[in-house]
């Protein structure tokens, strides 16, 4: 069992790294940066610890239980978010004293001109108006919103022959508005990932997509000048609207992924445009040999059929409120400095990335960075090699070969941007986008704008080459603060932001740099070998040797096991399971490279002191509810206790619940 006396109480660890500053000899700058990095990630670690709790029965509680009172802001509720508030609080100082560099008025804005004013016109909103987002984009060129043209013309009847559901969500998908009615997305063809192709599909079914209640409703119309009854008519009609659509979701398809031309598809569902439809999306006519791609055919059939039984004021109404909600959760919602940099970062990443690699990201230590997070990328791939060669899940050598190949060619990118990129390349990107310095709602529909046609000029130009590949993504990609893995790509994106403690920084030891932004990577390199990322291969196309792996025998009684606490995030789960291992060998096993020798900043033995450092990512208030992850202290205690060396080091008396007798392992 673990005891206590084994960690030094907060006084004695000051007093020892005053003793050791006096008795360091300290010969460059480097020298006291790495002891001034590395002490104060100590200090940090020891300060959220909670020395009454027992690691062996919560280590959650015991690593990072007095996380909460360290950090007590409203800005931030766990480490990711802390990463974030301060890479917004960066930007924000950056820009305090921000002098233009052309006349606001000029269609010559520089890249930080642009983004200054995006800025300033969201700070100076005092309460959002929503109906001026309703004047600048209407169902066409000469139609209104029905609920707008009874508030503006209430003597005169709302032409419904003027008004087509589907030319509608052509000109709102020009917003980035995608997923009503119609899933509209542009991904790579399923057997060449090299080549986008338009993506038909039914909408998703994630609970953001769901109209908010009856009273929400009613209180959103109300602010854009309906009358309280028929807010309150309306919002019961478009529930029942919704509740009708449900049942058109849960439809079964036996057709799957087809591969179709505008002809054939225009000859199957005649009721729905389609070729106007896409030539309204994309802004130039293409032919009926012109190819997409469409699932859940039959959901499209019942569709169109609903619809055209379906008044027209009903579905406008639907659509201009799904419209609006897509624009309240996308834009900013407090006008807060804050919030605005928050905003600014969603919708001008290519333009922050870019300022924030040349203000704030390494400097003239860049290349020793880079050189750094592929050390220990390097590292954590030559440790998952040698676990499949070791072959515990029994693989045939084909399948064997076709996992050590995806690892083999797995690659990164270090700020989301093309490897030549330079300012005139990121001017060039916002050429089309004039910012307005006290228009908010324009320019947010601008840059939504320019983001989805960003996204379907990828339908037409040639393959970005590995170096020139940078992700344009959704609003949550686009400010991420942690890396991701992008399943088409095998490729790792690895955001400025988490380089800078407390996650990372390139004076840290390895123990600590292996607990935090090694786990991390590790964690995002086994995504292309969980379930969902067996199916596409080394280049990104989909395989079938890879759904064989998942029906392995091991690979499925290890599922089972995972299961044994029920998540809806099993990938993530095997991710942070293998995650872990892999970090953990990549320092400690037999094959390490890396510095695993005791530091001499701290007392605490090296291997507790990883997963200590470990903890740190997942440490924060438990207020944050995730979509795609489990709770931050059920995914660190789920991951710990499943890993055997943890029981070993904490001295874990079996059967106390950080060590179980039955433990989860895949690979």
């Amino acid at each position: 069992m673990f005891k206590h006396t084994d960690l030094p109480p907060s006084a004695l660890f000051l007093l020892f790294f005053s003793a050791y500053f006096l008795l360091t000899p300290i010969d460059c700058a480097s020298d006291v940066s790495a002891v001034s990095v590395n002490m104060k990630q100590m200090q940090a670690i020891e300060s959220y610890m909670d020395l009454n709790e027992n690691p062996c029965e919560n280590y959650y509680a015991y690593a990072c239980g007095n996380w909460a009172h360290q950090h007590s802001s409203e800005h931030y509720t766990e480490a990711t978010s802390l990463i974030d508030h301060k890479v917004n609080k960066r930007l924000i100082d950056y820009f305090q004293n921000y002098q233009l560099q052309s006349d606001a008025n000029s269609g010559n804005q520089t890249y930080t001109d642009k983004i200054w004013l995006y800025y300033r016109a969201c700070k100076h909103v005092k309460e959002r108006q929503l109906q001026r987002y309703l004047e600048l984009v209407r169902p066409s060129a000469h139609l209104d919103w029905q609920l707008m043209h009874q508030l503006r013309a209430p003597n005169t009847t709302w032409p419904a022959s003027h008004f087509n559901w589907l030319f509608t969500l052509a000109k709102l998908r020009r917003y980035s508005f995608g997923d009503t009615l119609i899933s509209h997305v542009i991904s790579p063809k399923s057997a060449n990932a090299s080549v986008y192709v338009l993506d038909l599909d039914k909408p998703t079914k994630e609970e953001e997509n769901k109209l908010p209640s009856m009273e929400t409703i009613a209180v959103i119309l109300l602010r854009v000048g309906v009358p309280k009854l028929r807010a309150i008519v309306v919002a019961k009609q478009l529930h029942e609207f919704e509740r009708q659509l449900q049942k058109l979701h849960d439809i079964d398809d036996e057709h799957g992924l087809l591969e179709i031309t505008l002809r054939d598809l225009q000859a199957d569902m005649p009721q729905m445009p389609w070729r106007l439809y896409v030539q309204l999306v994309l802004g130039h006519e293409v032919g009926l040999d012109y190819e997409l791609q469409i699932s859940n055919w039959n959901y499209f059939l019942a569709l169109g059929e609903f619809l055209k039984n379906t008044k027209d004021s009903l579905i406008c109404n639907y659509l201009m409120f799904k419209f609006l909600s897509f624009l309240v959760r996308d834009g900013a919602s407090s006008f807060s400095k804050v919030d605005c940099m928050w905003d600014v970062r969603t919708k001008m990443d290519v333009a922050v990335n870019f300022l924030y690699k040349q203000q704030f990201y390494g400097g003239d230590s860049a290349a020793k960075y880079e050189a750094d997070i592929e050390r220990i990328l390097t590292s954590a791939k030559h440790e998952f090699a040698a676990k499949l060669d070791a072959n515990a899940m029994q693989l045939r050598p084909a399948q064997l070969q076709y996992l050590k190949r995806k690892l083999a060619a797995m690659r990164f990118n270090i700020g989301n941007l093309p490897s030549a990129v330079d300012e005139h390349f990121v001017n060039a990107y916002y050429a089309g986008v004039h910012i307005s310095h006290k228009d908010y709602y324009k320019n947010h529909l601008q840059l939504l704008q320019l983001n989805a046609r960003r996204e379907h000029a990828q339908l037409t130009t040639p393959p970005a080459s590995a170096a020139e590949y940078f992700y344009i993504g959704d609003s949550d990609s686009a400010r991420s603060c942690t890396p991701f893995y992008l399943f088409r790509r095998n490729l790792i994106v690895i955001p400025y932001a988490i380089l800078q403690p407390p996650m990372f920084h390139i004076n840290m030891h390895d123990i600590l740099k292996m607990g935090l932004l090694g786990f991390v990577l590790t964690h995002e390199i086994i995504h292309g070998f969980d379930p969902t990322g067996l199916s596409y291969d080394y280049a990104g196309n989909e395989q079938e040797i890879g759904e064989r792996i998942t029906r392995n025998a091991q690979f499925e009684s290890s599922l089972t096991c995972l299961q044994q606490i029920e998540t809806e995030s099993v990938d993530e789960r095997i991710a942070d399971i293998v995650g872990l291992r892999v970090a953990f060998d990549a320092l400690f096993g037999a094959n390490a490279t890396m510095n695993a020798r005791q530091p001499s900043f701290s007392a605490i033995p090296a291997k507790r002191l990883f997963f200590l450092s470990f903890a740190q990512f997942f440490c924060g208030n438990l207020l944050t509810e995730f979509t795609d992850h489990d709770a931050d202290n059920v995914r660190l205690q789920q991951t710990l206790l499943n890993f055997e060396p943890f029981a070993e080091e904490y001295q874990c008396a079996l059967g106390v619940a950080m060590n179980p007798e039955r433990k989860c392992k895949l690979y």
